[in-house]
């Protein structure tokens, strides 16, 4: 036998030998991702959630791993507030040689619903979802859901072409006050409105805002953890907020906690342009007066400046103090309360 054809045939075995051992790596592996999505399904009752499936299955070999749950349920606490997310289909899929960066998608759409407090059942529903699940080497994880088209009911129904849902979740709970407990930002693009105070009309272009809790939250009934929370010093930190309806555009950031009846104070810095049809909007709604809309307006006007658009915006604070919601030195009116029960 010559020597290029032993050669050739040991080099033949070598790759066979090689395929068949990653075959069986892959799956073994297949295997064990399966069981430990079961093992983590089984945890979710000691955190008063609740996940369910008809099937599960791993594909994709050889090059990736794809989880595939088939009419998965994740329901919430029995009492109220509950609530659940629902998907006829569910993937996750994540390459061999990465397991800390898994892709979502809900190809034939999801269905939430839940019991807000002292509120109707409201319902959410997309038909079609996407995202992904990154895990640091600390621990820590990131998750994005993108919807499109989502359709919210609450009452009164909402409509959006597009919203985007980040939450960053830290390795560890926060120990102090001023540690990070979660991380969360949405975004919603062209939002249809039910109800729109002239002068604007739908849809709005953008509404997007990001926040970030610290402080620990204890286990327990929502109005007990609240206060907890807050005696404890815990703060919720307005990263960004951006909204954008026609002429009108805000952004701003600042820091928000909870006064001693467990309603919301706190204080923001931003800009504001198109602030005119802002007021217009406050007196179409019932939320100002017109005599107190012209007085603000015309301190507003004092205080504007010229834009990056070219348009007269004004640098200035918004408050909420005693229960009462200020724009720079104007009046807007009551804060609507948290009916804590």
């Amino acid at each position: 036998m010559r020597r290029s054809t032993r050669l050739g045939l040991a080099a033949a075995v070598l790759v066979l030998a090689g395929l068949g051992g990653y075959t069986a790596f892959w799956w073994m592996t297949a295997g064990r991702i399966a069981e430990g999505v079961r093992h983590w399904a089984q945890s979710l009752p000691a955190q008063d959630l609740h996940l369910s499936w008809r099937t599960i299955t791993v594909k994709g070999f050889p090059f990736s791993f794809r989880v595939e749950l088939r009419e998965a349920q994740l329901r919430g606490r029995t009492g109220a507030p509950g609530g659940e997310v629902s998907v006829k289909l569910l993937t996750g899929s994540a390459r061999p040689w990465n397991f800390r960066v898994w892709r979502l998608t809900a190809p034939e759409g999801l269905t939430a619903t839940a019991s807000p407090i002292g509120q109707p059942a409201a319902s959410l529903t997309a038909p079609q979802a996407s995202g992904s699940v990154t895990i640091d080497d600390g621990g820590g994880a990131a998750l994005w859901l993108g919807l499109d088209a989502p359709v919210a009911k609450m009452g009164l129904g909402l409509t959006a072409r597009q919203a985007n849902f980040w939450l960053s979740l830290p390795a560890h709970a926060p120990q102090t006050h001023s540690e990070r407990a979660f991380g969360m930002a949405l975004q919603l693009l062209g939002l249809t409105l039910p109800i729109v105070p002239a002068p604007f009309h739908n849809p709005l272009d953008e509404v997007s805002f990001g926040v970030t809790m610290r402080g620990a939250v204890p286990a327990e009934p929502l109005r007990r953890a609240a206060m907890a929370w807050r005696d404890a010093g815990g703060t919720l930190d307005l990263d960004h907020l951006t909204l954008h309806w026609g002429d009108l555009r805000i952004t701003g950031s600042g820091t928000l906690a909870l006064d001693a009846e467990l309603q919301p104070v706190g204080g923001f810095s931003g800009a504001i342009g198109g602030y005119p049809q802002l007021m217009t909007a406050l007196v179409a709604a019932g939320r100002m007066r017109a005599g107190d809309a012209r007085l603000a307006g015309l301190a507003l006007a004092l205080m504007s400046r010229t834009g990056p658009d070219g348009r007269p915006e004004i640098a200035t604070s918004f408050t909420i103090q005693d229960g009462q919601m200020y724009l720079g030195p104007a009046k807007l009116g009551p804060v609507p309360r948290i009916p804590w029960k």
